[in-house]
């Protein structure tokens, strides 16, 4: 009986001891070791008593300040959270397995529930879809920075009686005495703090991003930048996938293949540019043994591809988003001037024409000069107004896809139209 009543309590101890392990080991494939950050964590002190809001919640301004560069720049929400992970993980053992507790829960909820702290803070969320304006061409990302921006803005003037001078009206669509390099971003998030920075404008480059593995659409037109004389500059993240990106978008695969070899160039983020940022690196745990050789194929280097792919079923990596806003801007601008992207100065038969064009408007300019100074004068005082205009814009519209400032040129410009007198029969 004694030895029966001692067997089970060993085995509640076993049981209770063991129970850690067994949770890990269940969580990997059959036949496969536990990971090297899992025996970290199952031999480590473990602590419990402080959930991942509370730990969040207690760094989640310093977070915040570090990503947005001490509140001048805005600060993505996925910024803010790989700020906040390696503060958190120093706090309790928990974490997230989805990204999107902490930017759509945790992040919201804090800056709900502290508002006075908060009031100043810019935190900026990827689009979630678009919003276009009939007639106007408008048309915006449903991001936070995107609806800020148009909201602000919204107008309605009525149009006065000046008439705005021509501009030299050269219009351009693609790469054409336009722009000679092209930017790949492996991920969406950046494009707010890229308008912000004016970096498309400051440096002629057309800028694409995509969610992951580059799609066929984009090497399409990778390849097509090439042939036009177009260099492709890829930026990823410092991580297996992000290098297997890079070699996608300037490979033959089954699903594409490239005519001519693309020019495309990586500027990173290679190993060497997060270390020197001072990036911290986080794991990252593989389903699949990931190769040293495949990552070398890949463009890494052989300590990048070590880095990268450790024992092959743990590794570690660095993302884009470990860097705040200034460290990014000032990150990218850097590898820019290093490949040398210029602004653009068409050629001289272009240049030649576009400069008859701008004698042109000069003069066209000038002579609506004088008529503005006319009209000003005595045209305002001599304009009969139609009493039935807006029946006329009214019919003119209705049915149709045009817009009433449209129609009201039509209106304008056509030959006043007689009224019928009245007979007055007289007794």
């Amino acid at each position: 009986m004694i030895n029966k009543e001692l067997d089970q309590m060993f085995d509640k101890l076993l049981t209770k001891v063991s129970k850690d392990f067994v949770k890990e080991k269940k969580k990997t494939k059959r036949g496969r070791g536990l990971s090297g950050r899992a025996i970290k964590r199952l031999y480590s002190r473990r602590v419990y008593e402080v959930s991942i809001k509370d730990a969040a919640y207690q760094v989640m301004e310093q977070a915040y300040l570090r990503a947005s560069a001490n509140n001048t720049l805005p600060a993505n929400a996925r910024q803010v959270m790989y700020q906040a992970r390696p503060l958190i993980q120093k706090l309790t053992d928990k974490m997230w397995k989805n990204d999107s507790l902490f930017t759509q829960k945790l992040l919201p909820d804090f800056m709900e529930a502290n508002p006075g702290k908060t009031a100043s803070w810019d935190v900026v969320y990827d689009a979630r879809g678009h919003l276009q304006e009939p007639h106007t061409g408008v048309r915006i990302d449903l991001g936070t920075l995107d609806v800020r921006h148009y909201i602000k803005n919204w107008h309605t003037n009525t149009p006065d009686l000046k008439i705005d001078p021509l501009g030299l009206g050269v219009e351009t669509e693609g790469p054409g005495n336009r722009y000679k390099f092209g930017l790949f971003i492996e991920k969406e998030g950046f494009n707010t703090l890229l308008e912000r920075a004016q970096i498309a404008q400051k440096y002629d480059i057309a800028i694409m991003s995509t969610k992951g593995m580059s799609v066929t659409a984009s090497r399409n037109l990778v390849a097509k930048w090439s042939r036009a004389g177009v260099t492709t500059l890829v930026v990823h993240d410092c991580d297996k996938y992000g290098f297997t990106i890079c070699h996608t978008l300037q490979t033959t695969t089954r699903r594409f293949r490239f005519i001519t070899t693309p020019n495309v160039r990586c500027l990173g983020l290679r190993l060497a540019d997060a270390r020197s940022l001072g990036l911290e690196a986080e794991s990252v745990d593989y389903q699949h043994f990931a190769l040293k050789r495949t990552m070398i194929d890949a463009g890494a280097t052989l300590e990048e591809a070590e880095f990268l792919c450790g024992d092959g079923l743990e590794g570690q990596r660095i993302e884009l988003n470990a860097m705040d806003s200034k460290q990014f801007i000032d990150w990218l601008e850097e590898k820019l001037q290093q490949a040398r992207a210029t602004k653009v100065v068409p050629d001289s038969k272009t240049l030649q024409a576009a400069y008859r064009r701008a004698v042109l408007v000069a003069r066209a300019n000038k002579a609506l000069a004088a008529v503005q100074l006319e009209w000003n004068t005595n045209g305002n005082s001599e304009i009969a107004i139609p009493v039935d205009l807006s029946e006329q814009i009214q019919a003119r519209i209705t049915g149709t896809n045009r817009s009433w400032d449209q129609a009201i040129l039509d209106v304008a410009a056509a030959p006043p139209r007689r009224t019928k007198r009245k007979s007055i029969r007289r007794g």
